[in-house]
C-alpha cells in the first residue's frame, strides 16, 4: 500500500515541477522582489494597514492610520498578516509571491484553453507577449491584490466556458461561484462584475441567455451568498453598522458611479492604452484590425475572448473611478485572441514592421543613453544600466536577425527574452536606487538615531506619504503644513526628528531659510530628516 502511495505521489511531483520548468522564464522577476524596497502609496500602505490590524486583533475590518479603510477586502491582507504571524517580520520576496504566483497561473489557465480550443501553436508566444507587456508586468512585480484578483477571475471564466463547451467536472459548477467569490473577496466589486457581465454579453450574443441559470442557479447563488454573508457577518462583528455601510454603499455605488476617489472621464482609458499595452501596442492594433478584416474570428473560444475585451473596457470605462491597473484583467483576454492570429499572419510585412519598430528602439537604447550621458545623475550612473540597456540592444538586433529570416514568432520571443533578462539583471542595481523607491533606509536610520538619542516625537513637513514609515520605525509620524508649526517644534526642550522632501526645500524659500543653519542627519534620493527642538 505504502509503495502504491509513492508511485501515486511521484508522477504528481513529477507534474509540478514540470510545470515550474514550462514556465521558469517567470522566474526571471523574482530578484526584484529581494532587492528592492516597498513603494510608500500602496505597497507600504497595505503593511500598515496589516500592522494596524494585527495591534487591534481584527481580521474582516481594517484602519489606515486609525481612519476606517473599507476600500479592499480582507484576502489580501489576510496573506501579509499570515506571512508577519508566520517569519515575524514582512519579507518582500514572500509577500511578492502572491504576485509571481497567480501570474503564472494566469499564464497556465490561458494556455490550457488555448490547448483546448486548438489554438496552442502559439502559447509560448502568447506568454511571453503577456508577461512582457507593460502593465502586465508591472501587476507581477508591484505587491499588491491586483494580479491575485486577476488569477480568479481568468479561472472563473475558463470554468464557466468549460461548463459551456459541456467538458467540465460536476464539481467545477459549485467551484464558479466559488472563484468569483475569491475574486471579489480580493478586490471588490470588480471581481463580480467582470466574469458576470462577460458571460451575460456572451450567452446574448450567442442568444442563449436564457441558459444563464444553468451556470448560475439558485444552487451556485447560494454558495456566493452564503460565503458573502459569512464576510458581512464578520464585518459587522467587528465594526459594526458603520463599517458594513462604508464596504457595501460608499465603496461599491460610491466609487462606480460619483467616485469620491480616482474619478476620470469616459475616454481615460484609451490614451492610456498607447503606453500600457506597450512594446507591443502595435502589433496588438495590427493583428486585431487584420484578423477581424479576414474574418479570423471563428471559434467560440475567440468570440468569447473578444466580448470579454470589448465588455469590459466599454463598463471599466463608464465606471467614475479609474485607474490603469484596473484593467489589467482585460489583459490575458486581449494578448491571447491576438495571439490566436498570429499563424496565419506571421509572414504579413505590417506585422513584421510592428515587430521591428521595438527591436529598433531597443538596438538604439544602448547608444542613445551614452550620448546622452549628461542628462543622467550621478548618483543613478554606473556600470549596471548599460549592462540592461546592453541586453535590450543584444535582443533587438537579434529580433531583426530572426525577421530577416522570416521567423516573426522568434522575433518576438528575442524582444521577451531581452526584457525579462533586462527585469533579472537590473535587479540586482536596485539596492543603489531604493532610496528614490522607498523609505526603508531613511526609517531605519531615524529609528535608530530615536533608540540612541530617546527621541520619542517624530514629524514630517508637507509629506503625505511619510506617516506610513510607523511599520518600520515603530512610532507615529505627525504631519506638520507651515513654518510656524516648525518653529513651535524647534523651541521645545525634547527633540524631535523631522522627515522633509529635498525638492519642497529647493521650490519653498522660507523652508530652505529655516533649515539654513541645521543640518541633515540623513539625506538621499528626494528626502532628508533632521534632528530639532532640545534647547534648555
Amino acid at each position: 500500500m505504502r509503495i502504491l502511495r509513492i508511485q501515486k505521489a511521484k508522477p504528481i511531483a513529477l507534474r509540478i515541477i514540470g510545470l515550474f520548468g514550462q514556465y521558469k522564464y517567470i522566474f526571471l522577476l523574482l530578484p526584484v522582489f529581494f532587492f528592492r524596497d516597498y513603494t510608500p502609496d500602496n505597497e507600504l500602505k497595505y503593511l500598515n494597514i496589516a500592522a494596524e490590524a494585527l495591534k487591534n486583533h481584527t481580521w474582516f475590518t481594517f484602519c489606515s492610520q486609525g481612519e476606517i479603510y473599507a476600500d479592499k477586502p480582507p484576502l489580501y491582507f489576510w496573506i501579509i498578516m499570515l506571512s508577519k504571524l508566520i517569519t515575524g517580520k514582512y519579507y518582500m520576496w514572500l509577500i511578492g509571491l502572491f504576485s509571481l504566483l497567480p501570474a503564472m497561473g494566469t499564464l497556465i489557465i490561458m494556455d490550457k484553453w488555448m490547448r483546448s480550443s486548438a489554438m496552442g501553436q502559439n502559447r509560448i508566444v502568447a506568454n511571453i507577449l503577456l508577461l512582457t507587456t507593460i502593465m502586465f508586468a508591472g501587476g507581477v512585480l508591484i505587491v499588491r491584490m491586483d494580479m491575485l484578483m486577476t488569477f480568479f477571475i481568468v479561472l472563473s471564466l475558463y470554468t464557466f466556458f468549460k461548463i459551456y463547451q459541456k467538458r467540465c467536472h460536476p464539481i467545477e459548477r459549485f467551484l464558479l461561484p466559488v472563484y468569483i467569490f475569491l475574486a471579489v473577496f480580493t478586490k471588490g466589486p470588480l471581481g463580480f462584475l467582470i466574469p458576470i457581465v462577460s458571460i451575460v454579453v456572451f450567452l446574448l450574443w450567442k442568444k442563449q441567455i436564457r441558459s444563464f441559470t444553468h451556470y448560475f442557479g439558485w444552487k451556485q447563488w447560494s454558495v456566493m451568498l452564503g460565503l458573502c454573508m459569512i464576510w458581512f457577518l464578520g464585518v459587522f462583528l467587528e465594526g459594526g453598522h458603520e463599517y458594513l455601510n462604508n464596504l457595501l454603499v460608499k465603496q461599491t455605488f460610491g466609487r462606480g458611479v460619483n467616485s469620491f476617489h480616482h474619478r476620470e472621464p469616459f475616454w481615460f482609458y484609451f490614451p492610456r492604452m498607447l503606453w500600457s499595452f506597450a512594446p507591443w501596442i502595435l502589433l496588438y492594433i495590427v493583428l486585431i484590425i487584420q484578423g477581424v478584416r479576414k474574418k479570423m474570428l471563428k471559434t467560440d473560444t475567440q468570440l468569447f475572448f473578444a466580448i470579454i475585451c470589448v465588455t469590459n473596457i466599454f463598463m471599466l470605462s463608464l465606471i467614475s473611478s479609474k485607474l490603469d491597473i484596473y484593467m489589467l484583467p482585460v489583459y490575458p483576454f486581449l494578448v491571447y485572441l491576438s495571439a490566436s492570429f498570429l499563424p496565419a499572419l506571421a509572414y504579413n510585412r505590417i506585422i513584421k514592421m510592428s515587430i521591428s519598430i521595438p527591436a529598433i528602439i531597443f538596438i538604439l537604447a544602448l547608444p542613445s543613453s551614452i550620448l546622452l550621458k549628461k542628462l543622467i545623475p550621478n548618483e543613478l550612473s554606473g556600470i549596471l544600466p548599460y549592462i540592461g540597456l546592453g541586453i535590450l540592444c543584444i535582443s533587438g538586433a537579434s529580433a531583426i536577425i530572426m525577421l530577416l529570416k522570416n521567423k516573426a514568432l522568434n522575433a518576438i520571443t528575442c524582444i521577451g527574452y531581452g526584457i525579462l533578462l533586462l527585469c533579472f539583471a537590473g535587479a540586482f542595481a536596485l539596492p543603489y536606487y531604493n532610496n528614490y523607491i522607498g523609505y526603508r533606509e531613511m526609517a531605519e536610520t531615524a529609528k535608530r538615531a530615536a533608540e540612541t538619542e530617546h527621541i520619542t516625537n517624530l514629524f514630517c513637513y508637507n509629506f503625505r506619504t511619510a506617516p506610513e514609515m510607523e511599520v518600520f520605525i515603530g512610532q507615529k509620524i505627525k504631519d506638520t503644513q507651515t513654518i510656524q508649526q516648525l518653529d513651535s517644534l524647534d523651541k521645545l526642550q525634547q527633540k524631535s526628528i523631522l522627515f522633509i522632501k529635498s525638492s519642497d526645500i529647493r521650490k519653498e524659500t522660507e523652508l530652505r531659510e529655516w533649515l539654513h543653519s541645521k543640518i541633515a542627519r540623513w539625506e538621499a534620493g528626494n528626502h532628508q530628516w533632521y534632528v530639532i527642538g532640545g534647547k534648555e
